[in-house]
């Protein structure tokens, strides 16, 4: 489903209060529907996929090939979407919500990888942003109002902040950390009820991460992407060439020793490499008490990965297996709030850990 869904009747306008579900016309809308589980999956529009929507009997129904499969749900209405910051722009293009109550700050500041185009290939806020999007950076004080509105009208208990990559690492980690003040002066931190995790660079000297954590954020996400060093060097050329693998895991070492296991996080991005690179990898953070996030790979089109084709649903299932013996093995507790994220599944993998390792 990675690839889009068929809408094959139209209910993108659904009765006030039914979903949270915008028309494909709102450019910052990021939906999402929830199968059996508790299980968030990214929904975008697809009339060539082989999966289907449709609406029977006041039901929503999800078929694939004319078959249907479940029954499925969606987050409860909320007029995020409608609102704008006091600076006029519209909280969509600063923040999106995903699952049933996590929002995630995508684009905080430019990725000056820009400059010297060595950008992440999959990496769709750079796109936008080279494309001409107006994807405002905001103010740490619009940062806080989106939060404070949405902790109070739309039930969101996690927040996920993101921003480019700056060259000058020292100040991205003092930007986070003053922004983490501000939210704290202005919303509460103890208001947000699950957690708060930064995805930033790895910083040249790992000591300066420690200022975020101290700041009030719950962990903090270096990604890898993928494991395979010739394939990061490819998809991810600015952090295999700036940052560099070694530097990458000696921050991630750095958080964990310092601040104790399940505080530093890395994504791997699943289908993007071979299961057994993926899988050394993620044994290897995980080992050292470092989370390791099991990313959905969802093609962009324009990206190098978007004619790619995804492989087979083995290759799925023994990642989920996998990332559930390194959860169970290693006490590793993965973020997502109820439903996860749609763009991760290891919140669904950690819930259902011990099913999926049964024999």
């Amino acid at each position: 489903m990675a690839r889009g869904s068929a809408i094959r009747r139209r209910f993108t306008t659904p009765p006030a209060g039914w979903a949270r579900l915008e028309p494909p016309s709102n450019a910052y809308a990021c939906n999402c529907l929830i199968l059996p589980g508790e299980v968030a999956v990214h929904l975008q529009a697809n009339e060539n996929s082989r999966f289907a929507l449709r609406v029977e009997n006041g039901k929503v129904l999800l078929f694939e090939d004319e078959t249907p499969r479940v029954e499925v749900t969606f987050p409860e209405a909320s007029a995020y979407y409608q609102q704008q910051t006091v600076a006029g722009h519209p909280f969509g293009s600063i923040a999106v919500l995903e699952g049933r109550s996590t929002l995630a700050f995508f684009y905080l500041w430019s990725c000056e990888y820009i400059k010297t185009r060595e950008t992440c290939s999959f990496c769709f806020q750079v796109m936008a942003d080279m494309a001409g999007y107006d994807l405002p950076s905001p103010s740490n004080a619009e940062v806080a109002e989106i939060i404070g509105w949405a902790v109070a009208n739309a039930d969101v208990q996690e927040v996920q902040l993101t921003a480019g990559t700056l060259f000058a690492s020292q100040i991205e980690c003092r930007r986070y950390a003053e922004l983490l003040r501000t939210m704290d002066q202005t919303v509460g931190l103890d208001r947000i009820k699950s957690e708060i995790y930064c995805y930033l660079t790895a910083p040249n000297n790992p000591r300066d991460v420690d200022q975020i954590l101290d700041a009030g954020a719950d962990r903090v996400g270096h990604d890898l992407h993928v494991w395979n060093a010739e394939l990061h060097a490819r998809f991810a050329p600015g952090h295999a060439r700036h940052v560099t693998r070694a530097g990458q895991l000696r921050a991630l070492e750095h958080i964990a020793d310092r601040f104790g296991p399940n505080k530093a996080l890395s994504a791997f991005v699943a289908g993007l490499e071979p299961l057994d690179d993926m899988l050394a990898g993620a044994e290897y953070l995980a080992s050292r008490g470092i989370v390791p996030a099991f990313s959905v790979w969802m093609p962009t089109p324009g990206s190098v990965t978007a004619d790619s084709r995804p492989p087979g649903l083995d290759y799925y299932r023994q990642a989920r297996r996998e990332f559930a013996r390194l959860y169970k093995t290693y006490n590793l507790n993965p973020p997502g709030a109820p439903a996860g994220s749609q763009v991760s599944l290891c919140r669904d993998i950690y819930r259902n850990m011990d099913a999926i390792l049964e024999p």
